[in-house]
């Protein structure tokens, strides 16, 4: 009976670490400078698996370039809110289509102080950060996870 126990108590613990990355507030944030108000998790779950370049915004389209973190909890929580995908399902999706040649996946950023430097110096780039870690040089467009959405800046 003791081992029984001991193996449930393990895999209660073994879930809720693995539900803990989803309850992470992630931001989607792009330049000041970029033209986009508002986007959806459709678009840029869209982006961040290969299937458009770009988002449409009151007849304007907007070219995107979506940047991705090498690895780490905030990435899980990412593709888990967005798409419900986990890591490994995402990896996997990639490693399909390098083969195609006919997508490209997007550039890896090391760390979260890399993705806010890159975003916020280039227009077009799109990335994702926990959300306490957002500063005035980038705008947020959406947030995942924690079930609230932050308006976009006038």
């Amino acid at each position: 009976m003791r081992p029984l126990l001991t193996l449930l108590c393990c895999l209660g613990v073994c879930s809720v670490a693995m539900v803990q990355p989803t309850q992470a507030e992630v931001d989607v944030i792009v330049s000041p400078e970029n033209p986009l108000r508002t986007v959806t998790a459709s678009e840029v779950s869209d982006l961040y698996l290969g299937r458009t370049r770009s988002i449409t915004e009151g007849g304007v389209s907007v070219a995107i370039r979506p940047y991705d973190m090498v690895d780490g909890l905030v990435r899980d929580a990412f593709f888990m809110n967005l798409n419900g995908m986990q890591i490994n399902q995402v990896n996997a999706y990639w490693a399909r289509l390098r083969f195609s040649g006919e997508v490209l996946q997007p550039s890896h950023l090391p760390d979260a102080q890399a993705m806010l430097d890159t975003v916020s110096h280039d227009h077009n780039a799109m990335g994702y950060v926990d959300a306490t870690l957002v500063n005035d040089c980038v705008k947020i467009l959406l947030r995942l996870g924690g079930g609230a959405h932050v308006p976009p800046s006038p």
